[in-house]
């Protein structure tokens, strides 16, 4: 089956037109977070309801600061994985359900108050993993 073939099963295309944009947009909240983890690691532990005792602690902000690599790696993965077909994209979208998923579980069962900024962690999680699979079934499409 070639790529042309492909791409005229139902819903492909244009699922994955979609999900290239949710992945741009996720790219940027990725490389946004990963800047701040890697610059103010006490901040965000602060912002997301970690107490201030944590932020004394040398290892969680090594910690943080390595989360912080890590979603700028995620989110240059995202932003380059944009340019491919469509089925690579679509690839790209069930892979970040799971890792959205994951992380959404993890802001979830975090220690600590429940700040607004945290809230407002759980729901972009929660719309791009939901995003994401509606994008996925509406691909799945005939």
């Amino acid at each position: 089956m070639t790529e042309a073939d492909l791409r005229d099963i139902g819903g492909v295309a244009a699922s994955a037109r979609v999900v290239r944009v949710v992945l741009g947009v996720g790219a940027a909240f990725f490389v946004l977070a990963g800047l701040l983890l890697i610059a103010v690691p006490a901040a965000f532990a602060g912002w997301i309801g970690l107490g201030p005792e944590v932020t004394l602690d040398p290892a969680l902000m090594w910690s943080l600061r390595m989360l912080g690599a890590a979603l700028l790696g995620l989110g240059g993965q995202m932003w380059l994985v944009r340019r491919s077909g469509d089925h690579p994209v679509l690839g790209a979208a069930a892979i970040m359900i799971v890792a959205g998923g994951a992380m959404t579980v993890l802001t979830v069962t975090l220690p600590g108050e429940w700040t607004p900024i945290r809230w407002a962690l759980l729901g972009v999680g929660g719309v791009f993993v939901v995003a994401y699979a509606a994008l996925l079934a509406a691909s799945r499409r005939a």
